[in-house]
C-alpha cells in the first residue's frame, strides 16, 4: 500500500522507500525516527516566509538513497511530527479488485 510518493507498506508490514527498496521500520511506527533529518533554517531559503519564533524545515531523507522523503516545519528541537498512521490491525489488503475496479 502506497503512503507517499516515495514510501509503501509491503506485504510484511513495514515502511520500505519505492525507490530503493530500502526497509525503514515496522508500519506502526513512525519511519521519520529511522530517516536522517536536515535541518534548515527559513531564512536561508528564498521567498517570503513569516517571521514567527523559532521555526526551521526538517527535511527526511532516506537512509539508503537518500531521496527526500518529506518536509516539515515545525519548532526547533520538535520531535518529528507524525504525517501518517495506519492501524494495521485492522488493514486488510483488497487483492481480488481488478485495475478496472480501482478506477
Amino acid at each position: 500500500m502506497r503512503i507517499h510518493q516515495y514510501l509503501e507498506i509491503n506485504d510484511n508490514k513495514k515502511i520500505k522507500c519505492l525507490k530503493c527498496g530500502h526497509v525503514l521500520c515496522d508500519a506502526k511506527e513512525n519511519y521519520k525516527d529511522y530517516a536522517p533529518r536536515a535541518e534548515k533554517d527559513p531564512a536561508s531559503l528564498p521567498g517570503i516566509r513569516p517571521t514567527m519564533g523559532m521555526h526551521v524545515y526538517y527535511e527526511y531523507y532516506c537512509p539508503n538513497c537518500y531521496t527526500m522523503l518529506d518536509v516539515e516545519v515545525a519548532e526547533k528541537g520538535a520531535p518529528p511530527l507524525w504525517d501518517i498512521q495506519i492501524n494495521m490491525e485492522n488493514y486488510v489488503e483488497d487483492t481480488t479488485a481488478s485495475v478496472s475496479d480501482k478506477s
